[in-house]
């Protein structure tokens, strides 16, 4: 018996330093009752495992024993690399996107290079237990032993059962993330990250709905001329719909408050549009001198003080957001990537209906992150990218030297294929922006960097900037000299902050001091047509008020009730939502890791709790709206 309690501190020691650990590293305050949690359910762990390597012979058990300790270690370090670089925790769902690996196998080896001392540190239990494998005992477990290790298992677990009862009505309490809410994040600070990871496999066998809350409003002072709003009889619909789940969505949308049409409803009707999702654009690179295109477009079109642009899974949950005005989860966008949904506010099909030809770009595999799914989905058939023809006419090499290609090629060699279409709606999607990020004399535009005062990593990302502000300007100087800029408008997003530099990088381009949870994602949204005047918008947003905010300037039919997003012109609070849960609004910061609200104005006693719940809501129905398919089912195959 003695030997079995020894192989069971053994495992606790091990499992408990790793997950200890890992609070450390990504959360501020570690000493709560998430630690109490952690540590059943670590010692629950511990029990199973101590059961299972004790069922064979002593060199069975020995491999049994190292082995889990390795794959505990090797899932541990993988979490703390993907973590680091996305600010999201490791989801099983993301693996239905491992296709897309490859993209990141340089980056990730970057950031494995720069945390090497936080990798030894959770990978020393592993190699203190190899360098010391002779001195410890590795025999078989008697009956007696192995059935008292199965009543400790079951005793164990009642009683984490019986401790989760406590507050169990109180948002995100431990009973509320154990049984019925799927927040990932808070789950990992309050069971410890195999736990939380255990409840996520289990939910995606099991299918595991969460339940939407919300209060009943009264929206009968609404009238159709006032608001971004169609006609939908919810009433019929939840009428006729035997499912409760998807019930509760038309209940939610019925309830929900459409956003006002306002000054610039209609501002760019009738209009071209070409939308550039730029690969790792931020607004800290933008220079009057470096890049003035950009600079140009951001200081003399609409200009959104406080916009941001959230790391979601990276370029696609980007694309995802901006094109649906949803919020990306890594089992929204595994279901979005199978290309079934119908997406009718998407602006590739919203458009086409209102008369445009769309097309669609991009510089890298057509079938990257299933782009030859999503695209069509998004109203896009005909999307040209590399391997299915674009690289019979643009450059398609991914270059040791100089990286990823040229953006610049791409707009010049695609141009001609709309530039006499009637009404266009063009997509970009660019490339040079792209990670890893290294200064050689042979990098694309080294002599306009090499001076600059930054990190050689910071030059290297400047200098990708700087391409595509040349491709901007071939853009534009394209469009005028066929007579067509003034009747076409530029949208420009980046799809995610250039996450393989370090803060320390970003804030040598910062006029201010970012922050790793709020202000990394600060960035700007490019709005912008030759003729118009400078708007300032100071409102809070981000990726997902996109879409909105384009229908409303294009005068474009559309309910925005169905969205998340709301449009940034429009007078709808501002807000923005992280993949860490964090938000912001117009009225202050709320951290889901310190659980503090920074205020920037009174507020009531309730609005960070109403907020919280919110956030909960959208990432449920962001979710069923892809997973249950509601927009078909609302608007039937828009035919």
């Amino acid at each position: 018996m003695k030997k079995t309690l020894k192989l069971l501190l053994l495992y606790f020691i091990i499992i408990m330093y790793l997950e200890l650990w890992h609070k450390v590293f990504f959360y501020p305050n570690i000493w709560n009752i998430g630690l109490l949690y952690t540590s059943l359910f670590t010692l629950l762990i511990s029990l199973i495992l101590t059961f299972l390597s004790s069922l064979g012979k002593a060199k069975t058990n020995k491999i049994v024993i190292v082995s889990f300790i390795s794959i505990l270690t090797f899932i541990f370090t993988g979490n703390y690399i993907y973590t680091t670089l996305f600010s999201i925790p490791f989801s099983i769902q993301v693996t239905s996107m491992a296709g897309g690996a490859l993209d990141f196998i340089g980056i990730f080896f970057s950031t494995l290079g720069k945390n090497i001392a936080n990798v030894m540190i959770l990978c020393f239990p592993l190699i203190c237990l190899l360098c010391n494998l002779k001195k410890i005992k590795f025999d078989k477990v008697f009956y007696f032993e192995k059935k008292s290790l199965t009543y400790a298992i079951f005793a164990t677990y009642a009683l984490i059962l019986l401790v989760l009862l406590p507050l169990k009505n109180t948002s995100k309490s431990a009973y509320k993330l154990y049984w019925k809410e799927n927040d990932l994040i808070s789950s990992i600070n309050m069971f410890g990250f195999i736990t939380a990871e255990r409840l996520e496999i289990q939910r995606l066998l099991f299918h595991f709905e969460e339940s939407l809350a919300f209060e009943e409003k009264d929206t009968s002072n609404e009238t159709k001329e006032e608001y971004n709003k169609q006609e939908i009889d919810f009433e019929s619909l939840i009428a006729n719909e035997k499912d409760e789940n998807i019930k509760s969505v038309y209940s939610y949308f019925s309830n929900a408050t459409a956003t006002k049409k306002n000054e610039y409803t209609g501002m760019f009707e009738g209009k071209n549009l070409i939308f550039i999702l730029a690969e790792s654009f931020n607004s800290v690179v933008v220079d009057e001198k470096l890049t003035p295109t950009l600079y140009k477009l951001i200081h003399s079109g609409f200009h959104f003080n406080n916009f941001y642009s959230p790391v979601f899974l990276s370029t696609t949950g980007g694309e995802f957001q901006s094109m649906t005005a949803l919020i990306p989860s890594a089992d929204t966008i595994s279901e979005w990537h199978k290309g079934e949904a119908y997406l009718p506010y998407s602006l590739g099909n919203i458009l086409s209906k209102e008369g445009y030809t769309t097309n669609a770009f991009h510089n890298w595999e057509y079938d990257f992150y299933e782009r030859n799914k999503t695209m069509p989905e998004l109203g896009f058939p005909n999307f040209l990218a590399c391997e299915n023809g674009l690289e019979k006419i643009a450059d398609c090499e991914w270059q040791k030297v100089v990286n990823a290609p040229e953006d610049i090629k791409m707009i010049q060699a695609t141009y001609p294929k709309y530039k006499d279409q009637n009404k266009f709606m063009t997509y970009y999607i660019t490339m040079s922006g792209h990670a890893p990020y290294s200064l050689t004399p042979d990098k694309r535009y080294y002599d306009l960097v090499k001076d600059l005062p930054y990190s050689d990593n910071t030059k290297a990302y400047v200098a990708t900037q700087i391409d595509l502000d040349r491709a901007v300007k071939a853009l534009i100087d394209n469009l005028e000299k066929d007579g067509i800029l003034d009747d076409t408008v530029i949208c420009l997003v980046g799809d995610h902050y250039p996450y393989a530099l370090d803060i320390s990088n970003i804030n040598e381009l910062s006029s201010y001091k970012r922050d790793e949870t709020f202000e990394i994602h600060h960035s700007d949204l490019i709005i912008w047509n030759n003729n118009q005047e400078v708007v300032e918008i100071n409102k809070v947003g981000s990726e997902i008020d996109i879409l909105p905010t384009l229908l409303n300037l294009f005068g474009i039919e559309f309910d925005s009730r169905l969205m998340i997003g709301k449009d940034l012109l429009s007078d709808a609070e501002g807000f923005a939502l992280f993949s860490d849960l964090s938000w912001k609004t117009d009225k202050g910061s709320y951290s889901s890791k310190t659980k503090k609200f920074e205020a920037k104005e009174s507020v009531d006693s309730d609005y960070v709790n109403k907020m919280n719940q919110w956030v909960n809501n959208s990432i449920i129905v962001s979710k069923k709206m892809i997973t249950n398919d509601i927009y078909r089912k609302i608007f039937g195959n828009g035919e």
